[in-house]
């Protein structure tokens, strides 16, 4: 079998090009490389395969491929809940009912890859990261697998149905220690709303006013992000999704914003949902003075930068805000 090469500074170069899909962070992290004396291509190729960093990337590669490998446990019914797996192997509770992400987490493992993926790839291990609107937690067993124990995800789910669901699936999956679940739904100050559902749609959850599909009516407790993430010196990622009323959410969270420099917000987008809550215009105005930009998520789970205020034409999608490029 031939030797591997020796490393070179444009094996490196090609290496995190190849691998990571990006160019070094700086001249002093491929020397860092060369000076390995004991290191050869092989060798580095085979480290950065095994980092987070490029199962992230390969998670986000192949989203939307079958999954492959062990296959998934059979679901069961235990009469309130189903008991399922996601495409990783973490069990799920779900609700046996539900038409909206019952029915696709059973047949795939997973809900909307593009997002899942986006989130694996933005997250890194040890940050702090919250998911608000968490329904019942796929995106929070992804958000937990991508910062590992060293981490800290904080989930919001106001529903009492989901939130029950989602705090067997965070003790069946033994996550107490590092995933904290606040079930209130999240908004600009606290206090309680006004909560309504379409029946068997677990995915209508909406703040009052609702359309009268929206039958199911109750009051849950809400929180500022302010208030219930005051201990978290800086949060990393934040993942949104609550039926319009994502405005409000971030305006509850402004001390949170304006403290961490690096935050990226993956918000659901819907002009429609939104402009009955909350005066969107000014809501991009004011994120753009905290430093803000915006990039899309396209259908190829890439993220292309557009202009902040172009977000009032875009359809009903996913927006990225950061200050910085994501990568």
């Amino acid at each position: 079998m031939p030797e591997s090469p020796r490393l070179t500074r444009d094996l490196v170069v090609a290496a995190y090009e190849l691998l990571l899909g990006r160019p070094p962070e700086s001249e002093a992290a491929i020397q860092h490389q060369l000076n390995n004396a004991e290191a050869d291509a092989a060798d580095l190729g085979l480290r950065f395969i095994r980092s987070p960093e490029f199962r992230q990337r390969y998670a986000a590669l192949t989203a939307d491929l079958p999954s492959v490998g062990k296959p998934r446990q059979p679901p069961l019914f235990l009469g309130d809940r189903v008991l399922a797996e996601t495409w990783r192997g973490e069990r799920i509770y779900l609700a046996p009912t539900d038409l909206d992400l019952t029915p696709t987490l059973l047949r795939d493992g997973r809900w909307k890859p593009r997002v899942e993926a986006t989130l694996a790839r933005l997250a890194r291990r040890g940050q702090w990261v919250a998911d608000v609107g968490a329904n019942v937690g796929a995106f929070t067993l992804a958000l937990a697998h991508a910062v590992g124990p060293e981490g800290l995800v904080d989930c919001f789910e106001p529903n009492p149905l989901l939130a029950r669901l989602l705090a067997a699936t965070l003790h069946v999956n033994g996550l107490g220690g590092n995933v904290t679940l606040h079930a209130k739904a999240a908004l600009d100050r606290g206090g309680s709303a006004g909560f309504a559902v379409v029946p068997d749609h677990a995915a209508s959850g909406a703040l009052l006013p609702a359309s009268p599909l929206h039958t199911e009516r109750m009051s849950v407790p809400a929180i500022a992000l302010d208030e219930a993430l005051a201990a978290c010196p800086a949060l990393d990622l934040l993942r949104l999704d609550i039926g319009g009323a994502e405005p409000l959410a971030l305006r509850g969270a402004e001390n949170l914003l304006r403290r961490s420099a690096e935050l990226r917000v993956l918000s659901a987008w819907s002009m429609t949902a939104m402009r009955g809550r909350a005066d969107v215009p000014a809501l991009l105005a004011w994120l753009a003075d905290l430093q803000f930009r915006a990039w899309w998520l396209n259908a190829e789970a890439e993220l292309e930068p557009l202009k902040i205020d172009a977000l009032l034409a875009m359809p009903d999608g996913e927006v990225l805000f950061s200050r910085r490029d994501p990568g």
